[in-house]
């Protein structure tokens, strides 16, 4: 059975199997200090008790939504998802480790219970005024450097900026070796209606737009690898609720699928250890906060799930950010920090450990939006590198009183 009790309930009636902790649990109310303090996440526990003992099954930082009921929501369901997949796993209650329950901080006061009301309807107001006016554009820009010196200072990378305009919408860079010799830039191209892939030349970047991946229904994250000395484009389509390739330099271009079952946000594949492994988020599940991965001894499949997917809970760096590489022998992963705004900064991870049941990273730089160093930029989210360039995506955010109409005219028009 799963305790969904508050603390000050399971420590009055305690009873021996599964519980979940939501943040600081006050009145019977979880998350209840996050709330009040505007927090951007929630950190969450799931245990099992056994008499006194009480031991962590896992544990992990999710988003704080613009509704608290929804959160919560989404908690419980992600934990009862965990649940679920843990029972399939033959592990020992003495290999978890130890958890030490906190004392309760007591009932709220009157003031306290007041300021958490507010807080609620502040945030739902926030939201909302942000979704009726705030519109929204992303643009990309590229540095002839490399991606370790310029994790290690954004600062001193020269960027060129890519659009043509402020109505040009380019996200999700990446750089792929061109036909002919020298490299291009692959990124999403938003026209209003349906994202798609394009194909810039780096040497015009003001130049043709040539569409890459037509007539393939929403497509972005044009994440590209080489496989057997073939690039295969893996682009992110998740309403196919599948992850197909793309051979842009084979024989074969039509898109064989290599993976099914999961609408698959930023998928990621790297190669490592002798094994290929496929990082990304489920836009179904937990799509900036749930980590999944799957392990292939080749890209074209089968696929395996990860032991323990989700394999990591964080809304400050689950989501993939852009390709993988390597320094001093290691291997780094950027990932995506959505607390609070979506593509809020890039965080570089350290990948210490992965096996098809194991996973365990360190976060160990962070980029912000500001080390861009461009006006109006608000927001950051991917970070990629090729052929001697390094390429990144900004967001850019202005209020604008059209955009209500927009909506109207695209729900009811």
């Amino acid at each position: 059975m799963l305790d969904l009790r508050v603390a000050e309930l399971r420590a009055a009636a305690p009873m021996d199997g599964w519980f979940v902790v939501i943040g600081s649990e006050r009145g019977g109310i979880p998350a209840f200090d996050e709330t009040v303090q505007r927090a951007d996440d929630v950190v969450v526990t799931l245990g099992i008790r056994s008499g006194k003992d009480l031991r962590t099954m896992r544990a992990g930082r999710f988003a704080y939504g613009a509704r608290h009921a929804r959160t919560v929501d989404r908690i419980v369901a992600q934990c009862a998802h965990w649940l679920y997949e843990d029972l399939g796993v033959n592990r020992g209650f003495q290999t978890l480790a130890p958890l030490e329950e906190k004392k309760c901080a007591g009932p709220p006061s009157r003031r306290e219970r007041m300021l958490f009301f507010f807080a609620q309807i502040a945030r739902v107001l926030e939201h909302g005024v942000r979704h009726c006016f705030e519109d929204v554009r992303w643009d990309v820009a590229v540095a002839s450097t490399s991606v370790d010196r310029f994790v290690e200072n954004p600062r001193s990378a020269w960027l060129h900026w890519v659009a043509r305009d402020r109505r040009e919408f380019l996200a999700d860079p990446f750089v792929a070796p061109a036909a002919g010799g020298g490299a291009r830039l692959l990124c999403e191209a938003f026209d209003g209606r349906t994202p798609t892939i394009v194909s810039i030349d780096l040497d015009d970047r003001h130049g043709e737009r040539r569409a890459l991946v037509a007539g393939e229904g929403p497509t972005s994250y044009p994440h590209v690898v080489n496989v057997d000395g073939e690039l295969w484009l893996t682009p992110e389509q998740h309403r196919r609720r599948a992850v197909c390739a793309y051979r842009l330099n084979g024989s074969a271009r039509e898109p064989v699928v290599i993976l099914e079952g999961i609408a698959a946000v930023d998928p990621t594949i790297v190669h490592h250890e002798a094994r290929w492994w496929l990082f990304c988020t489920d836009k179904e599940s937990g799509v900036n906060d749930a980590l999944r991965i799957y392990w292939a001894l080749h890209p074209a499949g089968p696929w395996h799930a990860h032991a323990h997917n989700p394999a990591k809970i964080d809304a400050g760096g689950a989501r993939p950010a852009g390709n993988f590489f390597r320094h001093d022998g290691r291997l780094y992963r950027p990932t995506q920090d959505c607390r609070g705004r979506y593509g809020r900064a890039i965080v570089i991870q350290r990948i210490d450990l992965l096996t098809p049941a194991e996973f365990l990273e360190t976060p160990v730089r962070s980029i912000e939006v500001s080390s861009l160093r461009r006006e109006g930029a608000i927001g950051v989210h991917t970070l990629s590198h090729g052929e001697g360039w390094v390429a990144l995506d900004a967001q850019f955010a202005r209020w604008s009183l059209r955009k209500p109409l927009r909506l109207l005219t695209g729900r009811y028009g």
